[in-house]
């Protein structure tokens, strides 16, 4: 990840050079010093440093010790627009929320977006205990390859959209047959299982949620520490019910 900030530091616009700052802060790393991000992003210091004044005054990062940054409240303040203007996730929390009261926990009901050349959890609602929090936490990169979430969204996108994020991701060029097929039988099913990819234990179900014309906006899932079982498709036939209310819903917002 470090990688691909440090190439759009070097060979991108002039946002894509500031954003490559934004883009340092993670979980592993939440702090950092200009001195520290010049060293890996190649970068002079005084362009990075007007980078870090430009974001601090957008309130994206702010300096809690002279010398030493981490993400600001402006982060709040975007995230709270999004979860009130973003369609998709103003039915996802109702629409979740009802859907829960058919399924017994522990487990959890998520709905992710593609993020650059991963997949995300925009919005989750745990079942009883829940599940041990995974690659699909909300706001958690999870590989693009990897998983039913990413592959129910994956599978209604153009092949060779799909196969261009294939080239880019850097996997093996071998696997791009298997790929196909398993998208293939995803869109015959119209559902994607799998079991402990990439979370060990854990058994995510996922359905696509597809717009009228056939585009895919994200994907919706169900994950469970248990197997698959004879309950696979009933399972899957609730989740599809919920997507295609969620964009009913929609698409009525949209139209008032």
């Amino acid at each position: 990840m470090i990688e691909d900030f440090r190439s759009r530091a070097q060979h991108g616009s002039s946002s894509d050079r500031m954003m490559s700052v934004m883009g340092l802060f993670s979980p592993e790393r939440p702090e950092w010093t200009v001195e520290e991000a010049c060293a890996v992003l190649g970068q002079s210091e005084s362009t990075v440093y007007r980078h870090f004044r430009t974001l601090t005054a957008a309130g994206l990062i702010f300096s809690y010790w002279p010398g030493r940054y981490l993400l600001g409240p402006g982060i709040a303040y975007y995230d709270r627009q999004l979860r009130l203007s973003d369609p998709l996730l103003r039915v996802a929390g109702p629409a979740l929320s009802e859907l829960a009261s058919q399924f017994e926990g522990p487990g959890s009901l998520f709905v992710s977006r593609l993020f650059r050349d991963h997949v995300m959890t925009m919005h989750e609602h745990r079942l009883g205990a829940g599940v041990p929090e995974g690659l699909f936490a909300r706001g958690r990169l999870a590989p693009l390859f990897g998983g039913a979430p990413a592959l129910a969204i994956l599978s209604f996108l153009e092949v060779r959209a799909v196969r261009v994020m294939f080239q880019r991701s850097g996997c093996d060029a071998t696997e791009w047959s298997e790929i196909k097929r398993v998208m293939r039988a995803i869109r015959t099913n119209r559902y994607a299982v799998a079991v402990g990819d990439p979370d060990p234990g854990i058994t995510h179900l996922s359905v696509p949620l597809l717009q009228d014309d056939g585009g895919v906006v994200g994907s919706l899932s169900l994950a469970t520490p248990s197997g698959p079982n004879a309950a696979t498709e009933k399972v899957a036939e609730l989740l599809l019910a919920s997507a295609n209310d969620m964009a009913s819903q929609i698409r009525g917002d949209a139209i008032r």
